[in-house]
């Protein structure tokens, strides 16, 4: 069920990415939407594995939270 999982979730990530635009003027802002993106992949197959893990030490690495405002980083913190 994990791999399955990981492999719908990169599967959208892949997507997500190949559909952006190739427009040169545009690089900049599609890049950041690329950089996000990862990021949240990161921290939805964090919070899936966090739910299903059997560990006493639930703490698991995600790439980073550059670029996510406090706000919404202190939602993900409380929704446990």
């Amino acid at each position: 069920l994990l791999m399955q999982v990981r492999g719908e979730s990169l599967n959208a990530a892949s997507s997500l990415i190949a559909f952006c635009t190739p427009e040169p003027a545009l690089q900049a802002h599609v890049a950041k939407f690329q950089h996000q993106l990862v990021r949240l992949m990161s921290l939805l197959y964090c919070s899936a594995l966090q739910r299903v893990a059997l560990l006493a030490d639930e703490a698991l690495e995600v790439i980073d939270t550059q670029g996510l405002d406090t706000e919404s980083l202190c939602f993900l913190v409380q929704s446990e």
